[in-house]
């Protein structure tokens, strides 16, 4: 858009995008673009319309203001339909329109990555059989595992990528066939979950969490992932890693490189809590010889001092000095984008790359 002398936008026209810009390059040009501005350049002229347009539609995050008129569009208009790739939803104030969502979902022919955090039991919009006409890439759900969760998955060979909030019910872990996403590497889920999909699938990166206690399911199913690096990536609760114990941990993952402990339940600035993280730490690393890097997220709701105040260097040293391998411990907070990332180089002292 431009602004004239008296202040007033015009909306662009042909001249405003230089003529000698290759197409492949206004192509990843208008993948940055927010959503507005893409509707903009759309009527610039016939060639940079062609590729707008696309971008407009190829990845779509309707809301509780739109998702009506945009998913009754997509039912109505096949052509746009075919150019979504990606479709989000992060919004539990939708309830009205699952039944519009649910219309659209099987127009989307070439859709490969599906979002749809909406509450726990809406499972039922998502297409299944014949009625679904895509293979998803990446999936992530805020739904339970329940039956028509599990007919969904049933047919989306080629998913790598899958995220879910609820265990899965006895009655259908025994349904859970070698076939189901047989191609998977990464998973967001409850050990429960993580269970009955790790063996025999090339899983790798893994974020998961269980209570502890004799019904919690075996850390050891992590060993029976097909990938011939094993588990690459962990994350897991904390009070679900002091039940299990370090040995058995590092059995199931004898190649682990990064480790991510959720300090679920452990207060940031209580000395004496922290002293124990740290020593599950240092014995965790005496076995795990390939450990490249750990992470550490806590809760700062359970601090009575602000996250920017606390003084985590004593246990840095401390980790570091436990491990000739482990080159960068992250303290991280939940819900929080500051951040201490610190590395450690050979024969040096650790340092905070970023401030």
């Amino acid at each position: 858009m431009q602004s004239t002398a008296n202040g007033i936008q015009q909306t662009p026209h042909e001249s405003d995008i230089p003529g000698d810009i290759p197409l492949d390059v206004l192509e990843v040009i208008f993948k940055s673009l927010l959503p507005h501005d893409l509707a903009m350049c759309c009527r610039v002229n016939k060639a940079v319309n062609s590729l707008a347009f696309d971008a407009l539609y190829r990845d779509l995050r309707p809301n509780r203001r739109n998702v009506l008129r945009l998913c009754l569009k997509l039912c109505n208009e096949p052509n746009l339909a075919r150019r979504v790739r990606s479709f989000v939803i992060r919004d539990n104030s939708v309830d009205m329109y699952l039944g519009i969502i649910s219309d659209a979902l099987p127009q989307l022919p070439r859709l490969h990555t599906l979002i749809l955090c909406i509450g726990p039991s809406s499972s039922w919009i998502l297409p299944h059989g014949e009625s679904c006409p895509f293979l998803l890439h990446t999936f992530v759900c805020a739904f339970l595992y329940d039956a028509p969760l599990a007919s969904f998955l049933d047919g989306q060979r080629d998913l790598k990528h899958f995220t879910v909030s609820g265990p899965i019910p006895p009655r259908l872990l025994r349904a859970v066939s070698p076939q189901l996403v047989p191609n998977l590497v990464s998973i967001c889920a409850p050990l429960s979950v993580v269970e009955a999909l790790v063996p025999g699938r090339p899983l790798r990166d893994i974020t998961t969490f269980s209570n502890p206690g004799t019904n919690a399911p075996s850390i050891s199913c992590l060993s029976r992932s097909a990938s011939r690096t094993g588990i690459q990536r962990l994350m897991l609760n904390f009070s679900y890693l002091q039940y299990v114990g370090c040995e058995l941990l590092a059995q199931a993952t004898p190649n682990l490189a990064k480790l991510t402990i959720d300090a679920d339940g452990v207060k940031p600035d209580d000395e004496e809590v922290l002293d124990e993280l740290t020593e599950w730490i240092e014995e965790y690393l005496s076995y795990a010889k390939n450990l490249d890097s750990l992470s550490i997220r806590f809760f700062p709701v359970l601090s009575r001092v602000p996250c920017q105040e606390l003084d985590f260097c004593d246990m840095i040293t401390s980790i570091f000095a436990a491990s000739t391998k482990l080159r960068h411990v992250i303290i991280t907070f939940y819900a929080y984008k500051a951040k201490y990332v610190c590395k450690k180089i050979p024969g040096h002292d650790w340092f905070i790359v970023n401030d």
